[in-house]
């Protein structure tokens, strides 16, 4: 068997052992959540949905709607900031000629070094 067989088989027995582990793992855990969760399933066919259409207090209803304003507001203000900074990058690059500051500094340090030697 050659030095490149026997790599190749090492390396499958290797990854085949890798995955046989975490199908066992996979597998146990799955098996503690059986074993271990207290969930009580019900039926959800025999159990009466309740459905109200008047709101429940009025207060809620007006405070829900401030809210839900507030949000949107703050949503609005987040799209127009990201707009802006989007905006304004894109004018940075065009003045720097699409170069990143962390070039910008190197070059300018290359120019340095070969002004310096003489």
């Amino acid at each position: 068997m050659s030095s490149i067989q026997q790599g190749l088989l090492i390396t499958a027995i290797g990854m085949g052992l890798v995955f046989a582990v975490i199908i066992f793992l996979w597998g146990l855990m799955a098996l503690m959540m059986k074993v271990t969760s207290n969930e009580k399933k019900f039926d959800r066919q025999n159990t009466p949905i309740e459905e109200i259409d008047v709101p429940l207090v009025p207060e809620m209803q007006v405070a829900e709607g401030q809210r839900r304003a507030a949000a949107a507001a703050v949503a609005v203000e987040a799209a127009i900031a990201a707009s802006f900074i989007r905006h304004s990058k894109t004018r940075e690059g065009n003045r720097m000629g699409g170069l990143s500051p962390w070039q910008v500094v190197h070059r300018l340090r290359q120019l340095q070094q070969k002004n310096s030697r003489g």
